[in-house]
């Protein structure tokens, strides 16, 4: 298995997938799109994941004269789960793999497909992470604890999006989306000035990210009523695509220096506490970047659109309000699962230690 670390992917840029299509019609472009790629394929992908899309993929592929087979995905991104899917790969030589689904099941079939050596192109259903379009795949454990970042050569081939499926898809996937990719500008926005190995693309990339920003803070209100009332406006689309797309092209470009931090860093050290597993990444990325504006002790106007933006949406940056014991035990395997992360140990993230972290996190518990 050649290199998949950070200090590898650095060297090379990438933006994002080959081709991306996002459109309610995009299930007529399947022998289009697919058959340069090859005529065997292996669906992965959960059940609910796969439910949501048979009646339209299965009949395409079939009638592209595309021969699949479909594997259950279930759990986590673990290796446990990719090697299965590298083992049902020997058993069935696919050309590509098909992996349709949220974040943990997208990583899978991206890691399966980078360790069996054929091209994976993603189906998000959901648009709750980027995972459909970036070169980055989160490892977790089986019981759901972070483990790593790897790197695989390139970005997915392609990613087919059908926002109508995205339309039905539950409500709390769309908010997570949202929280993860606004995390973008803030960990970017406090990442590239203390950087000490930025380039142009950085530069682009942080452009993106405040653009980015600026758009979940004028539509996102918008997008999500008219995703409660099934419409599928242009601000519902905008939405999508930016969750789903534009952020990994900051992820991408930004990889140096616009790169996640504090906020990713702290969503890692929840997951060492067994009663944030049922929360979406998203949301402990959202209670990520309340932690990392009190860390590098923001300006209060920053703090004040933050949490103005998060009142709008419903949502307390709390161990309370996720309901979790805030215990010391508790505050402590937060801090220090997020200051051993990798993400913190470049700069300008170097300096923070436990101590500041959970102080952090205790003066945020007090303002709510």
């Amino acid at each position: 298995m050649h290199d998949m670390s950070l200090k590898e992917t650095i060297r090379y840029n990438k933006s994002g997938p080959a081709r991306y299509c996002c459109r309610p019609e995009v299930w007529d472009e399947v022998e289009h799109l697919l058959v340069p790629f090859g005529r065997k394929t292996i669906v992965s992908g959960g059940n609910r994941a796969r439910a949501s899309i048979q009646d339209k993929l299965y009949p395409a592929l079939e009638a592209a004269g595309i021969e699949y087979m479909v594997h259950e995905f279930s759990g986590e991104s673990s290796m446990v789960n990719v090697q299965k899917l590298v083992d049902k790969c020997e058993q069935y030589h696919p050309d590509y793999i098909l992996g349709c689904g949220g974040g943990k099941s997208l990583d899978t079939a991206k890691y399966a497909a980078e360790i069996y050596g054929v091209p994976v192109i993603t189906i998000p259903t959901i648009a709750a992470t980027c995972a459909g379009t970036s070169n980055q795949i989160i490892v977790y454990s089986d019981e759901g604890e972070y483990l790593e970042n790897v790197y695989p050569r390139t970005n997915p081939a392609l990613a087919i999006v059908d926002p109508t499926v995205i339309l039905k898809a539950p409500r709390p996937y769309l908010i997570s989306g949202i929280y993860d990719s606004l995390a973008k500008w803030y960990e970017g926005s406090a990442s590239y000035p203390g950087s000490d190995n930025s380039d142009i693309f950085d530069v682009t990339a942080l452009a993106v990210a405040k653009m980015l920003k600026d758009s979940y803070y004028q539509e996102t209100l918008k997008a999500v009523n008219d995703f409660d009332h099934q419409v599928l406006s242009k601000e519902f689309i905008d939405i999508v695509n930016l969750n789903i797309y534009t952020a990994a092209m900051v992820q991408a470009l930004g990889i140096k220096a616009v790169r996640n931090g504090i906020a990713h860093a702290t969503q890692n050290g929840l997951t060492t506490l067994p009663g944030a597993h049922s929360i979406t990444h998203g949301e402990k990325v959202a209670y990520g970047i309340a932690v990392q504006l009190m860390v590098t002790q923001a300006p209060q106007e920053e703090v004040d659109e933050l949490f103005g933006f998060y009142r709008a949406m419903d949502f307390t940056p709390t161990f309370k309000a996720f309901h979790i014991p805030f215990t010391e035990e508790n505050i402590v395997s937060v801090a220090h699962k997020a200051v051993i992360d990798v993400l913190m140990t470049s700069k300008p993230f170097d300096v923070i230690t436990e101590d500041m972290m959970v102080a952090a996190i205790k003066k945020l518990e007090s303002l709510f």
